[in-house]
């Protein structure tokens, strides 16, 4: 009662001076109820959040469905409007997205590859589980069997003018691509090297007509262990998977287990030249491969909250904080991935942002805090709501700040995406640095290579001007133990209020935020490789 009483009496001061003059939308300046914004009010909700009842908040689980209750009792407390579905009752703090679970069967699946060296046919009869596995979200059913074209490490960029499709035909066909990018690293220090990550070798291969993707190690380099690849070990190869419903007509990416890697690199010469150009015989490789699955109907939801704006001419204007709430669940050896700093971290940290400027007065542009679910298994839920924005009539999003795993890692600093050399570097992004300055803690740009793995990612294939505040892997990284108790509670607050200050700034700004070029003498963190685990 008397913590309600004290922040009655700030909110009606910090009222009664955004009367007389106007509110100072410097980073320096924010209202009164950045106060509010503290370790232990974070740490509150990232107990209960991270606890073992929460069973690791997995996607479309009765457990996610209670952190989104949880979620919206305190939007209701900080004041927030509901953002989200109509019902019954009136309009909800939830949307609703379809998802389908599809869960491959081993009895009927098969690979087989055929190589054709000179008239001598050699048939290699793959083993799903043991000798291959399908990524997440390329599992489809049916059968498909056509030649083999290989790419090198399958990239097509137009912007960095990198086309290792050029001169080949592969419509119809599958592909076979090398894991990651050449020396597996960015091509310059900061920048990204989008590549490395698998569906972006799918759409690649589906922007030219493949039929399918076929992924193996390149020279030199391992899978751990090498019987079984990486998202065999991660996933496991009957493991359900989830996709958006109706599921889309995808192109499957097959990761290979390194024995059958050591066999086509022996057999087929695979080689890349200087500029990872393909290099392999044609028409040497042929594939059959049938997939058995079952699909099952599931729903899972997406929560928002609304605070409108006070000026008439930019209201329509939406800043959104945003962040997943949704984490790995159970394992099938009983074990709880709580998810402490991944994310029940940053849905805290926004879940305080969202308080506090239930304590402020309003600013020019409205505020939206958004907790999308699906991360895990694809950022699935940020792309509904990217695909089916719920605002009010006339609105558009002009920012997204998302935080995801602020809790973990050096307590002085925090990664800043996108960096001065990223092609989507916007004005939010000296903001946040300054904003992080304020707070005490040093903006590094060494997280890039993240910016295509997090939800803002759907923001910004939309145009919409994005900052992902990260504070970078660990060794509990999708581990069980990944728990409350090695949250850094004063780190999380900190970069709950340099959130905050750059939300302020953004929505009472004379311009909503936009694309620039860096500046010239800029010299990214990214350049020195910045390690986030230095110890504080």
């Amino acid at each position: 009662m008397r913590r309600l009483f004290l922040w009655v009496l700030l909110v009606g001061l910090a009222s009664t001076v955004a009367q007389v003059f106007a509110i100072d939308p410097k980073l320096d300046a924010p209202p009164a109820s950045i106060e509010s914004i503290t370790a232990r009010e974070i740490g509150g909700h990232l107990r209960f959040l991270a606890s073992d009842l929460m069973k690791g908040r997995d996607t479309a689980s009765p457990e996610i469905r209670l952190a989104g209750e949880y979620l919206a009792a305190h939007l209701y407390a900080a004041g927030a409007q509901p953002l989200g579905d109509q019902s019954p009752k009136g309009r909800t703090y939830f949307q609703r997205f379809p998802l389908e679970v599809v869960t491959p069967l081993s009895q009927g699946s098969e690979l087989t590859l055929t190589l054709d060296l000179g008239g001598a046919k050699r048939v290699v009869s793959c083993k799903l589980g043991e000798d291959y596995v399908l990524r997440p979200h390329g599992v489809i059913g049916g059968e498909i069997e056509a030649d083999v074209v290989f790419v090198g490490y399958g990239r097509d960029d137009p912007e960095k003018k990198i086309d290792d499709y050029a001169g080949l035909i592969v419509e119809d066909r599958f592909v076979l691509v090398f894991e990651g990018n050449p020396g597996d690293a960015p091509a310059k220090p900061g920048e990204t090297a989008p590549f490395t990550n698998p569906f972006a070798k799918r759409e690649a291969a589906r922007k030219h007509g493949a039929l399918g993707v076929l992924v193996i190690q390149p020279p030199g380099r391992n899978s751990t262990p090498p019987r079984i690849p990486f998202s065999a070990r991660n996933l496991g190869f009957d493991e359900p998977n989830l996709s958006l419903a109706p599921s889309p007509s995808v192109v499957p990416v097959v990761t290979l287990a390194d024995p059958i890697r050591d066999l086509l690199e022996s057999s087929l010469k695979l080689q890349t030249e200087g500029d990872s150009r393909p290099k392999a015989p044609h028409n040497a490789l042929r594939v059959r491969f049938r997939h058995a699955v079952k699909r099952e109907a599931r729903e899972d939801r997406n929560v928002l909250g609304f605070m409108p704006g006070v000026d008439p001419k930019k209201k329509n204007e939406v800043v959104v904080f945003s962040a997943h709430y949704d984490h790995e669940g159970v394992n099938a050896k009983g074990e709880i991935f709580n998810g402490s700093d991944d994310n029940a971290s940053g849905t805290s940290a926004v879940l305080e942002i969202a308080e506090a400027f239930g304590l402020s007065p309003r600013p020019a542009r409205s505020v939206a805090f958004l907790w999308v679910s699906g991360e895990e298994k694809g950022l699935l839920g940020s792309e509904w709501y990217a695909d089916h924005r719920i605002l009010p009539d006339g609105a558009v999003i002009v920012a997204d700040i998302n935080l995801d795993m602020v809790s973990r890692n050096d307590s002085k600093k925090i990664g800043v995406t996108p960096s001065p050399k990223h092609a989507d570097y916007n004005s939010l992004i000296p903001a946040a640095r300054e904003a992080c300055k304020i707070e005490g803690l040093e903006a590094v740009f060494d997280t890039d290579p993240f910016y295509g793995r997090t939800d803002s990612f759907n923001f910004a294939k939309k145009g919409i001007p994005i900052v992902f505040f990260f504070s970078g892997i660990h060794e509990d990284y999708h581990r069980p133990t990944d728990d409350f108790e090695k949250a850094d509670l004063e780190k999380a607050a900190h970069v709950a209020r340099a959130a905050f200050r750059l939300g302020w700034k953004t929505a009472q700004d004379e311009a909503a935020p936009k694309k620039i070029p860096a500046p010239v003498d800029e010299k990214p963190d990214g350049d020195k490789t910045v390690d986030l685990k230095t110890s504080h």
